[in-house]
């Protein structure tokens, strides 16, 4: 049965010429000639019966129709050469995953981590974006995800990693060079908090019974990292998830100064899409996964 789907030609000249809405710098892109482009972007309006351009005194815009086709027509060129470069970097074993994951997570636990997984899978290669916030995988670049939330993640399937407990962390002189401090010492002290975890500081302090006029009072920080870097330099008192700040208890460069800690209600899990079958790399990356955070909960 002979399929309805245009050449590849006329979709690459359509993307180009849809990304620049610029037929010359379309071109200049293709390596090819202004009017090759032209002809291309023709054939594939004749072939779907569908304006796609409007054409107005030498320039060019897109119609409704056109700039929903672009966007379906990116993704899938984009996804065909993702395709092909992981075939050619793998000669057909092995795979790449696209992994979206929280980036302090990303940065302070699984990427020290990966030397392990490349160790037992050589032939698979993980590429992580930083993504904070739940997305739907129809459409996005992902194969999977490491998300901080609950167990529900619409469309997706999630795995329980582990959870988390904050502790406060300060520089070792912070209090005068004393280890162990109040409570209502860390709670009247400068307080940094994460932006996006505005109320972690009032629950800290209201769990530990403190009656504080200003629970909120303090500077904010987009991330975990920023939060550390600030306690490191000596701005105040942070209070972050354990596991971000082992490598800096251990080394003495950051300790924690009371035992009252913040366990959230929330977890980390691995996600994957039910609209697609799992992959032999994304499998091997799960499993390896996995394996890594309970061993990491048991310690």
């Amino acid at each position: 049965m002979r399929q309805r789907i245009p050449s590849l030609s006329s979709l690459r000249a359509f993307e180009a010429a849809a990304s620049h809405l610029n037929l010359r710098r379309a071109a200049k892109d293709l390596f090819i000639t202004e009017s090759a482009v032209s002809r291309q972007i023709i054939a594939l309006e004749k072939f779907l019966g569908v304006e796609l351009f409007r054409r107005a005194n030498k320039r060019v815009t897109l119609t409704t129709a056109g700039a929903a086709y672009s966007r379906q027509v990116r993704d899938l060129l984009g996804q065909l050469e993702r395709n092909t470069l992981d075939l050619m970097a793998h000669q057909g074993s092995g795979g790449i995953v696209e992994l979206a994951c929280v980036p302090t997570l990303a940065v302070e636990w699984l990427i020290p981590r990966l030397p392990d997984f490349y160790a037992k899978h050589p032939q698979v290669v993980v590429n992580i974006s930083a993504m904070t916030s739940i997305f739907f995988f129809d459409g996005a670049p992902y194969d999977a995800s490491i998300h901080f939330g609950s167990d529900v993640y619409p469309g997706a399937r999630t795995d329980l990693m582990f959870g988390e407990e904050s502790i406060v962390v300060c520089r070792p002189d912070y209090f005068a060079g004393r280890t162990t401090v109040s409570e209502l010492e860390v709670a009247t002290a400068p307080r940094l908090h994460l932006a996006s975890r505005a109320l972690d500081w009032k629950l800290w302090i209201e769990s530990a019974g403190i009656d504080l006029a200003n629970p909120m009072g303090g500077a904010r920080f987009e991330h975990h990292t920023m939060v550390i870097s600030g306690v490191l330099a000596g701005l105040g008192v942070g209070l972050v998830p354990r596991f971000l700040v082992e490598q800096y208890l251990v080394k003495g460069q950051l300790l924690s100064p009371v035992k009252h800690f913040l366990r959230s209600p929330n977890a980390y899990y691995f996600v994957t899409p039910d609209s697609r079958p799992m992959s032999d790399a994304v499998a091997r990356l799960r499993e390896w996964l996995l394996e890594a955070a309970h061993d990491f909960a048991g310690a």
